[in-house]
């Protein structure tokens, strides 16, 4: 079952990015007729992380057989151009059942640290920019290209039913 993204039923994975306008006392905020900005959300790299910018493409719709996780950083996906749905798992949430969630231009999410995850695309190509840790992002290209066993990310099952523990 594929959920509408809410903060709400969201929040044991981390935060939902609202594009609504949001304007507080709590964050920087600007609002006229001819342009508005505000902050969606804080961003955690780590310590001494580096934040990094990409674009990502997903055209998969099947789920993996595993799951991703980062050790030392949030990560988050802001869809420009399609749907992805996002799958989501924490051991110690809901049984380790992966939920997943619907998340469409003008939304976004970020991942608390340690969410096991993986993204497909709803119905062809879709182009999302993701924020993470830079050393993360380098971390991963060499294990996925070159096979070296990564530092800042580990995987886990899609299935609690496929824990060891």
């Amino acid at each position: 079952m594929i959920h509408h993204l809410a903060a709400d039923a969201f929040a044991p994975y981390g935060k939902v990015l609202d594009s609504t306008l949001q304007v507080d006392d709590s964050a920087p905020a600007f609002h006229s007729v001819s342009s508005s900005f505000y902050r969606a959300a804080p961003f955690d790299p780590g310590e001494d992380g580096e934040v990094d910018l990409l674009w990502v493409t997903y055209d998969r719709t099947e789920i993996p057989r595993t799951l991703e996780s980062h050790l030392l950083t949030e990560q988050a996906l802001i869809p420009i151009s399609g749907s992805v749905v996002q799958h989501v798992r924490r051991p110690d949430h809901r049984d380790g059942a992966v939920e997943s969630f619907l998340i469409q231009p003008g939304q976004g999410i970020v991942m608390d640290r340690g969410c096991l995850h993986t993204t497909t695309s709803v119905s062809g190509k879709a182009l999302c920019l993701m924020v993470s840790r830079a050393s993360t992002t380098q971390d991963l290209a060499d294990s996925l290209s070159h096979g070296v066993e990564p530092t800042e990310t580990v995987y886990g099952p899609c299935s609690s039913s496929d824990d060891s523990t």
